[in-house]
């Protein structure tokens, strides 16, 4: 939920340096072993990953999240890789409670963070494929908040895609959360503080800045449109269809055993590390109050593969509306998501997000060339809220060839 880094916040930032090295990039050839690379670039319609990977890959695996543990500095992590028709690789480190010496299991339910986007995003997606719904992705903010800032040149595209420069509160909110971290501010409080902060450098539409306030909007847009809380529209439009058991929109922040306690180094006046497990997911509203588990953000990466009850347009524009110079190389943000493209065909090569709150870090990404599934969860944030994300780059030179299927010719979609 956080904006404690400026990067792209795709799981593998530094996918296009390492899809370059294996020479994936429209070459013609797969670093995934025997298997031919997917001609088109779609989704891969494959059969469920069942029992273990291979055991060398799984080796390769182990090592690789033994460097990138022991570099993130965080107490616990739990990662799994889900490969249809070839198994699935589920494995922890450290522990989930630093006082009882607890280990992480894959069961245990703990904050997410800016996920939550990913989830709102395709509820927003949803409402706007309903016909009766009269939303459309070009509609401006004005219809709904009239007094906000440049309300009449935002449109739903740009909140989705962070390309309309609103405001965005940064350090401020840290110091919000450590002063009272129980605290839940209203959706209209959380809007206000952006409305009130200073603008990005760009006309809406015309660049890039990740922002909560743009998804803090687009909830309380569902809210007014649908008549509903936006923890309903989440539980009956995505946890309840897709499986997704133990995850929830959780203004309260809290968790429910068996959970996972959360350790952040950002409010040293509190002592470090504290455990933020009992904290409140407020200041994250529509960014990023969900909790869930491994499992559920497993059935999450395939539910977004599979369009999350989207219609094909609008799943073909949730990868294809990407915001200007969000990223390099092939690297976006689409609507509420992480895209990574081929530069030489376009051709999606991964879609991902990452999550950041108080002590908590979360990542899923989803391969279209395979349908592979890869899900972090960690439990420290190192004071910078991208402790996770070492994890994430020391797994991706073992995992990324395995994961991705070179594209050979031009896209369809939804993945062109």
């Amino acid at each position: 939920m956080l904006r404690w880094s400026t990067a792209v916040v795709a799981v593998f930032a530094i996918i296009a340096v390492v899809v370059g090295a294996a020479n994936l990039a429209g070459s013609g050839t797969s670093g995934a072993g025997d298997g031919e690379p997917a001609a088109s670039g779609t989704a891969t319609a494959a059969p469920e990953a069942s029992g273990p990977l291979d055991p060398a890959l799984v080796a390769e695996l182990e090592a690789a999240l033994d460097e990138g543990f022991a570099a993130s500095g965080m107490p616990g992590v739990i990662v799994g890789l889900w490969i249809p028709g070839e198994g699935e690789w589920v494995s922890a480190r450290g522990v989930a409670d630093i006082d009882s010496a607890a280990p992480i299991e894959r069961g245990n339910q703990q904050k997410i963070g800016s996920i939550t986007k990913t989830i709102v995003a395709s509820v927003m997606l949803q409402v706007i494929g309903e016909p009766d719904s009269g939303v459309r992705l070009d509609d401006t903010l004005d219809r709904w908040y009239p007094d906000f800032p440049e309300a009449r040149r935002i449109t739903v595209r740009m909140l989705l895609n962070m390309s309309s420069g609103v405001g965005e509160s940064g350090q401020p909110q840290v110091d919000r959360i450590c002063a009272d971290p129980y605290a839940i501010p209203t959706s209209d409080e959380l809007i206000a503080i952006g409305a009130a902060t200073p603008r990005a450098d760009f006309a809406p539409g015309e660049g890039y800045e990740y922002a909560n306030t743009n998804y803090f909007l687009l909830g309380g847009i569902l809210e007014q449109v649908t008549g509903s809380d936006l923890a309903s529209l989440i539980h009956d439009r995505i946890a309840e269809p897709f499986g997704m058991e133990r995850s929830r929109y959780a203004l309260d922040g809290q968790v429910v055993a068996p959970l996972t306690h959360g350790y952040s180094l950002f409010c040293p006046a509190r002592g470090e590390p504290v455990d933020t497990v009992d904290w409140s997911n407020g200041q994250g509203g529509a960014a990023g109050a969900m909790v869930s588990t491994l499992d559920d953000i497993h059935a999450w990466g395939e539910a977004l593969g599979a369009g999350a009850g989207v219609t094909p347009a609008l799943q073909a524009a949730r990868y294809a509306d990407v915001a200007p110079n969000s990223g390099t190389g092939g690297n976006g943000y689409g609507l509420g998501i992480g895209v990574q493209h081929d530069p030489g065909t376009g051709c999606v090569l991964s879609v991902s997000h990452n999550g950041a709150e108080p002590g908590y870090g979360t990542s899923v990404a989803y391969f279209p060339s395979t349908g592979a599934v890869f899900a972090l969860l960690g439990n420290g944030d190192g004071g910078t809220g991208v402790a996770s994300l070492e994890v994430g780059a020391a797994l991706a030179p073992v995992l990324l060839p395995v994961v991705i299927e070179a594209p050979t010719g031009p896209c369809t979609a939804p993945w062109g």
